[in-house]
């Protein structure tokens, strides 16, 4: 067998290897609803800009509170004592004597009070619209982690499969190299395949561990802890 002939039939054995690699495998299946969904809940629980908007809904529901409470404010009342103690006041004479009071009114303010009090209650809907709004941004952002994940795990499958086919391969090359029944430039070539295969996996398994960290950053929870 020519030189020639050598290298395409190893290049034919390693694309079938791996052709049948990538025939057997899908992501499909370790693309998990339900666990997608716990996620989801757990990140909208945990992530400290989706508690703000609870805090920024407690604090409109406070203003309105306030603002039904300061009905009273318009209303000035004031009380005050006379008495004559048997003496006749020529410049101001006390018609009355005792404690007498007073009530005034702020018209202005008064007139204010319902639309400060609507005005605290559309804070409100807005604070609830926010967050409802924000719920939507964050589960989409954890889905589409998610599915970063699970194909980063399917590629570094992929990956490790093919480095064991190309380790076999590179065996079969030395037995064989050793034996005088290939050339160097053979042996050679299929060391090379599987140092490429080795790289690739390394490459894989860093993206695994990078879309596990980005996925757990908004569930603030280890994958591990979440069942």
């Amino acid at each position: 067998m020519t030189l020639k002939n050598r290298i395409i039939g190893l290049s034919i054995t390693c694309l079938l290897s791996t052709g049948s690699v990538l025939a057997q495998d899908s992501m499909l299946p370790d693309f998990n609803y339900v666990y997608l969904e716990k996620l989801v809940a757990v990140a909208k629980e945990n992530y400290p800009r989706s508690k703000n908007f609870d805090t920024r809904i407690k604090i409109a529901k406070l203003a309105v509170n306030s603002s039904k409470a300061s009905w009273l404010e318009p209303f000035s009342f004031s009380y005050f004592g006379r008495s004559n103690d048997g003496a006749i006041d020529i410049v101001n004479p006390a018609l009355l004597t005792g404690y007498q009071l007073g009530l005034s009114v702020n018209p202005g303010s008064l007139l204010q009070k319902p639309f400060a009090v609507k005005t605290a209650k559309e804070q409100v809907k807005i604070a609830e619209n926010d967050k409802l709004e924000y719920a939507l941004t964050l589960e989409t952002e954890v889905k589409t982690r998610y599915i970063a994940y699970v194909q980063a795990v399917n590629d570094l499958k992929l990956q490790s499969k093919i480095t064991l086919d190309g380790e076999a391969i590179y065996n079969s090359m030395r037995y064989k190299y050793e034996k005088g029944e290939i050339t160097f430039l053979e042996y050679n070539t299929a060391s090379q395949g599987r140092n490429t295969a080795i790289q690739a996996k390394l490459i894989a398994e860093g993206r695994v561990l990078a879309t596990k960290i980005s996925l757990e950053e908004l569930t603030v929870l280890k994958l591990e802890s979440i069942k």
